[in-house]
Order: C-alpha cells, then sequence, then structure tokens
C-alpha cells in the first residue's frame, strides 16, 4: 500500500452510480497500490477501518460487487484486500 484515505459520503451522482443511498451509504477505503516495476493503480480497498491499514502493507487483487443494475446484472470491480499474516 502505498497510501490510502477513507471516503466517508456519498459520492455526487453522477458520476457515482452506486445502488446505494445517503441512508444505506457505507464508508469504504481508496488507496494507491504500488505494482511491479513503481506503477500505482489507484482502487478501492476491501478492508474500509483506516485502524487496519498502513502504509506498505502488502496488498492482493479482488474480484468484488460494485451494484447491481435495475434489470439484475451484478457488476463487478476489482479491489486491492490486506494480505492474511502481513508482518510489516
Amino acid at each position: 500500500m502505498w497510501g490510502f484515505t477513507t471516503q466517508q459520503f456519498r459520492p455526487p451522482s453522477p458520476p457515482y452510480d452506486g445502488d446505494d443511498t445517503p441512508e444505506t451509504f457505507r464508508p469504504y477505503a481508496l488507496g494507491y497500490v504500488e505494482l511491479t516495476d513503481q506503477l500505482l493503480v489507484q482502487a478501492r480497498i476491501t478492508e474500509s477501518d483506516p485502524r487496519q491499514l498502513r502504509i506498505g502493507q502488502e496488498m492482493e487483487l479482488r474480484i468484488v460487487p460494485y451494484t447491481t443494475r435495475p434489470d439484475g446484472t451484478e457488476i463487478l470491480t476489482y479491489a486491492f484486500a490486506p494480505v492474511e499474516g502481513d508482518p510489516s
């Protein structure tokens, strides 16, 4: 993990197109994850509690649900999750 922050309020729509409402919105973390050769990727982080995140933490790629369209189609996206047992 190169850096992160938390999104504490529902982003404006558009461009945000999540299927939550201001009442059901749950905060989430966003971060920059450094890949091989110093490439930084911005993405959601599966852990939303900032006390559980730290710079330098090992992360792994996950495919996670993002939203469900009115026709029932589930939209997936990528996110990064802390590696279990990371000693850093």
